[in-house]
């Protein structure tokens, strides 16, 4: 295939360069140098032979789009209908003046209670915002007492981390206890709550899972005498902190129920089975709501609506492992595919090779010999793996692109920044404009305007002469401009050039050509998961000088493994962010590294063969059996030779979700897990599958927007355009293009170049506020699809530290066809929530095209937006649905599989003999192909199956809870969820991490509960006291390390700043100058005292920060040192901090040729100013103490007991009676103070046990 020249040289640059986003800049405009965010990073490759880009954290958009959200209704009878989303009522709070008040003729419970509602909570909520709560409408001192269930942050800063939470003060307590779930609220999702307390204890629980626990709160409520003061709300409270979402079923009860009956009512309330009973104060399923609730003064009620939810008993929700992108990345997923040969069956795979000649058909980039040599070995690698690559040429003609460099990862707007940009240093950009060049001083003046191309002032300190040397008419500009701003320049970004070519990249993988400069840089791939896949934008860029050129044809066999899905085999050593980093890999895993558990881990290098240890391996020693060998390693070609399985299975999962509209073939995805039982009766069995692994519930056609249409008819579709009249970042960073398309913010709350933000080409220091009042600055996008839209999501991704939840969003406008503006108004944001608002299609009433978001914070980062259509969407009428076939072995009495063709996942076999193994397998149809079956589902009829509520250990049950979600204590799978404990059959599932009660099982990881794991056998000896070299008795001081570490406080890494809030429970060197310690490497220190020297065993160090800046790879470490009694020094060498690690412990080895010694201190120093300590502890031997031993004389022995030397004696040793007060004693032996005998101590109600040795308190539980 040939594409001829079509534009003129000018044309062409011009139209590259105007490719981008539409900027309210002009070009000159531009050249202002900026001084970039301080919290902000561009993308920056480091040398090496491979640029794709680093894959950090998982995508947001789960359980947002219809058809992939997970959480979903238990128990929903499903209708035989072609729809799979059925409506029910519900109460629509808007959080907008809409909260309701009890009536006052209901008694208020006062000694115990039980609340319980079901509700689904929009993405975006004031914090707090209150779901219900018991108020005091007589105090105006103590706005706080009563209860509150609601939702709110939990992190330092306003805007993240937004959870469910439970909040009591008695009329009699000082202060008011909290207690939060386990985890961020999920948007848009129906959840369960329920709150108890009874007299004693509170309790949270999610979904019928117990997630939080506290005893703080002791006795009544209120008083009766001020029954006539208290008033409950729904949906707010007067200071108008109100709720945003769906409630159902909203009862309050005076008694506190119990777990069991929690499950039990959960159930009842799903199957509208009201049980009136005594101790129920309130049972309400709000659809007459002025019957029992009033509106404030001056508000509205809230609106009846129908809420559209899955009636499904699966939850089909697949996430990926926390370092983990997609579906791909699931472990059951990858797991089938690992698993069933069938699903990695031979795939076709088309591939373009971009080949630009000059206008005479002369001087390619690559020749034919290069391309064909090249396809012979790709398919070489990839045959054996069933990978066919179907190559095709595009011949371009056109010497205007073909005489310019074409530069493979440097950022133009780099080129002339005063910095010297190794990735930009190539002769044709004149020395990184002269920033990698000793520029000399000439006599510029005299050489102003002279006519000529003067290349000794062709550098940006001398505006490239004056523009001189880019003026086509003066001389060949594709050797002399080096301007970055100029049309004419010599040299491309290699998007500029995808830019010009637009070439589809939905139907081929695209192979492009380009330059690096001094580095040897390989190539640069396209994600799967980056929104540029199928674009014209994606593919995957090559060095063409490596390019089908023998001992350098596996090069582009690695970045194709990228495009496939592929990381580097030493991610996980290499390629993370810190030694604390979670994606860090201490044994091959699905879940870290490079998620395969079939390549072990190993540092980055280039050998052909193990590597040594090295300064960047995090504490590892030895690196053995190591992939060196492997396609996704840096060793050369006569190294590589192979993928490993679980590589394959990776590629061939992504061919599926992602590409297959690269394959000749229409075969659809597969459903990937095997169907699940979902209920059984005496004659049937009721199976639920999930939907196919591309998430498509229609067939796809040409021209249409079938592939966007989900379940219910719903379309689905994300911006398309994007334009602001802010300024742009000539490199396209936080450009309103990155708002384009899916979000693909790895990591919510920490700025990325991936979105647009209003501030990004402002100097700072000459520029006034980006975004000034009242209107503040937007931007505008627009969508594919005009619709008549039901809910709008908007992903804020970074929100300045200024802002809490509230006003950096000050308002949404949508865009309608007919030419209205209709403004939503204030919005509030979470950075880590993506913003969901349900759209009044009474109010809208027309089609929308596009929104505006307008800001005051000229920091704010937005990501993404989402509009979807109400059900039954007209652009979605035509699509015909995928069809599912049912195929069971023994089979049906028909002979022939069952065809469902109405969208529904679910299948009722009644077709059962007694005690017969049955395999039923799904196959999704679409047209006239199939996919590959599902993995099967074995089925003994009449015997157990995950979800009947008994617990199977010989099927790998660890919990059974008789349903088929995840979330909620025990997943779908009938396996214990992460720090959850499972009790009974049916199973009871709590959050034992901070509980209160310490359990056997959880006694050396729970601090929370258990405190510091001591081992047996020692004693662990906090300090006592402590001197520091940076103290502030107001921000930072000393003191708060004496005694235990709070047990609350996790260990953080990569941190901004340490705010005050830190000082609270930890010591951090606050005085010190940052860029002052920076330069001159400022050692801090701590020295610990303890009041009993000991023979130390061990030093214990608990960090609340592990001294990593967020700027900074720089791992940190610290020095220990022991004093003794004499004041003399022990090194104990240096050790590496991290938040893996934490405590960390430092063992202490004494040298048996010298006496043993007691240690009375501890010497901690450190150079970075972010390292913060909460606790060091000095770790002994219990009861044995070798100095005490060795000084016993002739006739003496060591007492254990009282840790001396007694003389030797057969008489019993009379022991002084123990006495507690406010205590009972449960003693062996009868009186309790016999040699020996053992007492259990028993706190009476309202004190706490403490133990004290010589005065000091060493331990408190």
């Amino acid at each position: 295939m040939q594409l001829w020249s079509l534009l003129l040289p000018l044309a062409l640059l011009c139209t590259a360069l105007a490719s981008g986003p539409e900027c309210g800049m002009d070009e000159r405009s531009r050249r202002a140098r900026r001084d970039t965010r301080h919290s902000r990073q561009l993308l920056h490759t480091a040398p090496g032979t491979c640029a794709t880009r680093l894959a950090r954290g998982r995508r947001s958009t789960a359980g947002l789009e219809p058809g992939h959200v997970p959480r979903r209704r238990q128990q929903r009878e499903v209708k035989d209908e072609e729809e799979s989303l059925t409506p029910s009522r519900a109460l629509y709070f808007s959080g907008q003046g809409d909260q309701l008040r009890l009536k006052a003729d209901v008694e208020l419970p006062r000694d115990a209670f039980t609340l319980q509602v079901w509700l689904k909570a929009e993405g975006g909520q004031r914090s707090p915002a209150v779901i219900a709560g018991l108020y005091d409408k007589c105090s105006y001192t103590s706005r706080d007492r009563g209860w509150v269930l609601g939702i709110n942050t939990v992190s330092d800063q306003g805007n993240r981390d937004p959870r469910y939470f439970f909040s009591l003060k008695t009329d009699r307590a000082r202060k008011v206890t909290t207690i939060a779930a386990h985890r961020s609220y999920l948007p848009n999702q129906w959840v369960h709550l329920a709150a108890t307390y009874d007299g004693r204890l509170m309790r949270l629980y999610v979904n019928g899972a117990q997630v939080a626990t506290s005893g703080e709160q002791v006795g009544s409520i209120f008083s009766p005498l001020t029954l006539k003061c208290k008033v409950l709300m729904l949906g707010g409270n007067a200071l108008n902190q109100n709720y945003r979402g769906y409630v159902e079923h909203f009862s309050l009860w005076r008694t506190a129920r119990s777990q069991k009956e929690i499950l039990l009512d959960m159930e009842q309330a799903i199957h509208r089975q009201d049980t009136p009973l005594p101790q129920l104060v309130l049972q309400d399923s709000l659809l007459n709501v002025k019957s029992t609730w009033s509106p404030m003064k001056d508000g509205s009620s809230p609106q009846t609506k129908f809420s559209y939810h899955h009636g499904y008993l699966l939850d089909t929700s697949l996430d990926p492992p926390l370092c983990g992108q997609t579906v791909c990345d699931n472990t059951d997923v990858i797991a089938s595919y690992n698993k069933l040969p069938r699903f990695r069956r031979n795939k076709t795979v088309r591939y373009r090779v971009v080949n630009l000649y000059d206008d005479k058909h002369q001087n390619p980039t690559v020749s034919q010999q290069q391309i064909e040599f090249q396809h012979q070995h790709l398919n070489e690698a990839f045959s054996r793996y069933n990978i066919t690559w179907e190559l095709e040429v595009l011949e371009v003609r056109n010497s205007s692109l073909r005489h310019r460099l074409i530069l493979a990862n440097c950022d133009i707007s780099k080129i002339g920044d005063e910095n010297c940009d190794p990735e930009c240093n190539h002769t044709l950009t004149g020395y990184d404009g002269g920033d990698c060049r000793h520029v000399r001083h000439t006599l510029f003046n005299k050489k102003k305007q002279n006519g000529v191309c003067d290349m000794d002032c062709n550098y940006e300190r001398y505006n490239f002469d004056g523009g001189e040397c880019c003026n086509p008419e003066i001389t060949e500009v594709t050797k002399t401009c080096f301007d970055p701003y100029s049309p004419y320049r010599a040299y491309l970004d290699v998007n500029e050039l995808k830019n010009i070519l637009k070439l589809d990249g939905s139907t081929h993988l695209n192979i492009f050509f380009a330059n690096s400069s001094e580095e040897e840089l390989a190539g640069v791939a396209t994600w799967p998961w980056d929104k540029e896949a199928l674009m014209h934008l994606g593919g995957i860029v090559l060095n063409p000088s490596f390019y089908g050129i023998p001992g350098h044809t596996h090069t582009m066999i690695h970045e194709i493994g990228h495009s496939l899905g592929l990381y580097h085999v030493f991610r996980g050593i290499s390629e993370i962010l810190s030694c604390s980093d979670p994606c860090m890999e201490t044994e091959p895993s699905f879940e870290t590294g490079d998620l395969c558990r079939d390549t072990n881990p190993a540092p980055k290098h280039k050998l052909c063969g193990d590597p040594g240890p090295g300064n960047d391996t995090c504490g590892f020693h030895s690196f053995l059996n190591t992939p060196f060998s492997n396609f996704m390693s840096y060793a050369d070609d006569d190294c590589t030779d192979s993928f490993t399985p679980n590589q394959v299975a990776r590629m061939h999962c992504y061919l599926d979700l992602v590409y297959q509209s690269w394959q000749p073939t229409k075969k659809p995805a597969p459903v990937a897990i095997a169907p699940q039982i979902v209920a059984r009766t005496a004659a049937s069995v009721t199976l639920e599958w999930f939907p196919p692994i591309d998430g498509h519930f229609f067939e796809r056609e040409v021209g249409s927007a079938c592939d966007l249409c989900a379940e219910g008819r719903v379309l689905v579709q994300y911006a398309f355009s994007a334009s602001s009249p802010m300024p742009c970042d000539p490199s396209g960073h936080w450009s309103p293009r990155e708002a384009e398309g899916h979000p693909d913010v790895e990591q919510p709350c920490k700025s990325s170049v991936r979105t647009w933000s209003p501030n990004s080409a402002v100097n700072q220091h000459t520029v006034p506020p980006a975004c000034p009042e009242p209107q503040g600055c937007y931007l505008q996008l627009e969508f594919r699809y005009p619709l008549t839209p039901e809910s709008l999501t908007v992903w804020v991704t970074f929100v300045s530290p200024d802002w809490d939840s509230s006003g950096a969003v000050n308002d949404i406008k949508l865009l309608t066809v007919s030419g209205k503006n209709i403004s939503l108004g204030p919005q509030n944001v979470f950075c880590d929530i993506p913003l969901t608002i349900k759209l009044d299609v009474g109010q809208v009433g027309e089609e929308v095209y596009g929104i505006q978001i307008y800001t005051l914070d000229e920091h704010l980062e937005i990501d993404a937006a989402m509009l979807s259509s109400v059900p039954h969407s007209t652009l979605c009428s035509g699509c015909k649905p995928i069809q599912y076939k049912v195929v069971r072995d023994p089979p049906f009495q028909s002979g022939s599989p069952v065809v469902i063709s109405n969208l529904s996942r679910r299948f009722v076999d009644t077709e059962l003999s007694d005690r017969t193994t049955y395999r039923y397998q799904v196959v999704v149809v679409s047209g006239m192909e199939e996919s590959e079956p599902s993995p099967a589902l074995v089925y003994i009829s009449g015997s157990g199956y995950c979800g009947d509520g008994i617990i199977q250990i010989e099927l790998g049950e660890e919990c059974d809870d008789m349903n088929k979600i995840n979330g909620d204590g025990c997943s779908l799978f009938c396996l214990q969820e992460l720090s959850f404990n499972c009790i009974d059959e049916p199973s009871r599932c709590y959050f034992h991490d901070g509980d209160g009660v310490c359990e056997e099982f959880e006694q050396m990881t729970s601090i929370k509960d258990c405190g510091v794991y001591t081992p047996k056998g020692f004693l662990d000896q906090w300090a006592s006291n402590v001197s520091v070299s940076h103290h502030s008795d107001q921000q930072c001081p000393g003191w708060v390390v004496i005694g235990q570490p709070a047990a609350t406080q996790m260990c953080r890494t990569k941190v901004i700043d340490l705010n005050d809030g830190v000082s609270q429970y930890a010591w951090y060197p606050c005085t010190a100058n940052f860029q002052y310690s920076h330069m001159t490497q400022t050692i801090f220190w701590l020295k610990a005292y303890f009041s009993q020297p000991m023979v130390a065993a061990a030093v214990l160090v608990h960090l609340v920060t592990d001294g990593t800046y967020y700027l900074d790879q720089k791992q940190e470490t610290i020095g220990v040192q022991l004093f003794d009694t004499k004041e003399q020094s022990h090194d104990l060498g240096v050790h590496v901090l991290s938040c893996r690690n934490n405590p960390l412990i430092i063992p202490v080895i004494h040298d048996l040729s010298h006496p043993f010694y007691h240690t009375q201190a501890v010497l901690i120093s450190f150079s970075s100013q972010f390292v913060a300590i909460s606790g060091v502890a000095l770790r002994s031997f219990h009861n044995f103490d070798p100095i005490t031993i060795s000084s016993c004389q002739q006739g003496q022995t060591y007492s254990p007991a009282e840790q001396s030397c007694v003389h030797y004696s057969c008489e019993a040793t009379d022991c002084k009676r123990l006495e507690i007060e406010n205590a009972e004693l449960n003693c062996t032996g009868g009186t309790g103070w016999d040699n020996g005998a053992q007492c259990n101590v028993s706190c009476r109600t309202g004190y706490i046990l403490q133990i004290h040795r010589d005065d000091e308190l060493l331990k408190s539980q």
